[in-house]
């Protein structure tokens, strides 16, 4: 069986997919006069902070950073929200002695927020934030770094993602990968970067962990 497994936070782990869109488009708007288009949302879902806020604009890029992250904190607890199997999930996991950790595009704080809001801290042994790494997914770094954390072997490990980059990540790292069906991303998108399993729900997972 597969038996470390690292999951992406944004999307994958809890739904911060809402809070997300308003506040990108809030602070688009605010600095860049203009609102955030569908394909705007895909280039940027998924990157650390500084480099979406580049795509939008390098001029102000710093200022948006900052604005987005008061705003974040603003409404962090009104709009955060579960995936309907998650905690389930990650208790049958839990039981089956998997070690998790959570290898994410977000900054610390905004990860054991969350975490500690869904009830979810107990299950992960190890937490790469963007703080953590110097090179950001699609780079192996981040996974790598987990790996070493909890001593994990390539051919029992697993990453878990929503997008394009934490696909690849996980590809770069050596790696298998699953891509949740209750991604974002246009599935035609996602395709692209072929993941070596698909999951329609959370408790998919247990079936494919157990397969191996």
């Amino acid at each position: 069986m597969y038996k470390y497994l690292f999951f992406d936070f944004d999307g994958t782990l809890i739904n911060t997919n809402n809070i997300i869109k308003f506040l990108l488009n809030e602070t688009c708007e605010k600095f860049c006069k203009r609102k955030m288009s569908q394909d705007d949302l895909q280039q940027v879902f998924g990157k650390i902070l500084i480099q979406q806020m580049q795509y939008f604009s390098d001029e102000y890029a710093e200022q948006m950073v900052e604005y987005y992250k008061s705003r974040y904190k603003d409404f962090q607890d009104a709009m955060i929200e579960s995936f309907a199997g998650i905690d389930e999930m990650l208790q049958q996991l839990d039981a089956l002695d998997c070690k998790m950790a959570i290898v994410s595009s977000k900054g610390t704080n905004g990860i054991y927020h969350g975490l500690e809001l869904l009830n979810l801290t107990r299950f992960f042994k190890a937490v790469i934030s963007a703080y953590d790494v110097q090179n950001h997914k699609p780079h192996p770094e981040p996974v790598l770094k987990a790996m070493e954390k909890l001593t994990a072997k390539k051919e029992l490990s697993l990453l878990i993602g929503d997008s394009p980059y934490d696909i690849l990540c996980g590809k770069n790292a050596g790696i298998d990968t699953v891509m949740v069906g209750w991604s974002i991303f246009p599935k035609e998108v996602l395709e692209k970067s072929n993941p070596d399993y698909w999951i329609n729900t959370p408790s998919d997972l247990i079936s494919l962990v157990l397969r191996k």
